[in-house]
């Protein structure tokens, strides 16, 4: 399942409690944790709003855990970075 998927199916009132979970987790901000759900990014976006609004989840093992422990393991390594993990 992707980031934005699992995101989306909390319900409305959790998904921000969710997103500052998760960047306190990753000492990172809210804002680069929704950058993460949107990899990969919409078709229709240009190349500027892809640069802008999206950013790849980090590929280190510790970072990918980090992401799969927090969403109870729905959301897999292979789900945020196929390129690295492949398909498990």
């Amino acid at each position: 399942m992707r980031l934005n998927d699992y995101i989306s199916s909390l319900p409305i009132g959790q998904r921000n409690e969710f997103r500052e979970r998760l960047a306190q987790a990753h000492n990172c901000s809210v804002s680069l944790i929704r950058k993460w759900e949107y990899w990969p990014p919409p078709q229709d976006w240009d190349t500027e709003k892809v640069k802008r609004m999206s950013r790849k989840h980090p590929a280190e093992l510790v970072s990918v855990r980090i992401t799969e422990e927090t969403t109870g393991y729905q959301v897999k390594r292979s789900d945020l970075r196929p390129e690295c993990w492949g398909d498990e």
